[in-house]
């Protein structure tokens, strides 16, 4: 089979394989995987896999786990560990645990991630031999949430919605900020549409209140 000129990049997926498990899956299956035996009887077994980044790597890997492998071994996060070789799973304000990118990590990997995320991110222990896991690391604390001010009332957030930031008057006629979600993606689009939905209203009302009062004379008392 040959390689695409974009799969060059060389990746190696590591499976620790219970003893019996590793003669079923030869007498059962016939699918003879070269492993050698290693500590606490299991079976060490590497593949390699190219693609043009990890998360082609662990797709590729994943793919040919669930065809061959998982009806004996289960889920392939329990058994199968793919490395890093270009530092590609890094820690950032964008870090998604169930990235693609960021599974089946190595402990090498997962070592140098923990240390990057300084107490954000945790290993993921929450699976059993029974269940499905989803990712390598889970998040210990909760991402902080940070908007960037776009213009006058206009918000967006981390995920990239716009928010419309709506001033409403509760019972007691005090002002109250309300967060309105708009279907724009751009910042004209998004002006467009607070217009469209009238949600400035209560904003022009105000305004031209205030510009009112400002040009009323002020009587002048007589001497």
């Amino acid at each position: 089979m040959m390689m695409k000129f974009n799969d060059f990049q060389k990746y190696q997926a590591t499976l620790f394989i219970p003893y019996e498990k590793y003669f079923e899956l030869i007498y059962e299956t016939r699918y003879l995987l070269e492993a050698r035996l290693g500590k606490n009887r299991v079976f060490v077994a590497h593949k390699s896999f190219y693609g043009c980044n990890r998360r082609t790597a662990v797709t590729k890997a994943g793919t040919w786990y669930n065809k061959n492998l998982k009806h004996l071994l289960g889920d392939p996060c329990l058994v199968m560990f793919i490395d890093d070789p270009l530092k590609e799973v890094v820690y950032d304000d964008g870090f998604v645990c169930t990235d693609l990118r960021n599974k089946f990590l190595d402990d090498l990997t997962i070592d140098r991630l923990l240390t990057e995320a300084n107490g954000d991110l945790g290993r993921e222990d929450r699976f059993s031999s029974k269940s499905q896991c989803s990712a390598s690391v889970k998040r210990l604390r909760k991402r902080k949430k940070q908007e960037i001010k776009l213009a006058d009332r206009l918000v967006q957030s981390s995920g990239g919605t716009i928010y419309y930031r709506m001033v409403d008057l509760t019972d007691g006629g005090k002002a109250k900020i309300r967060k309105i979600k708009l279907s724009s993606k751009s910042l004209p689009k998004a002006k467009k549409e607070v217009t469209r939905r009238g949600l400035d209203r209560f904003e022009k009302f105000i305004n031209k209140k205030d510009t009112s009062q400002s040009q009323t004379p002020v009587p002048v008392r007589a001497a």
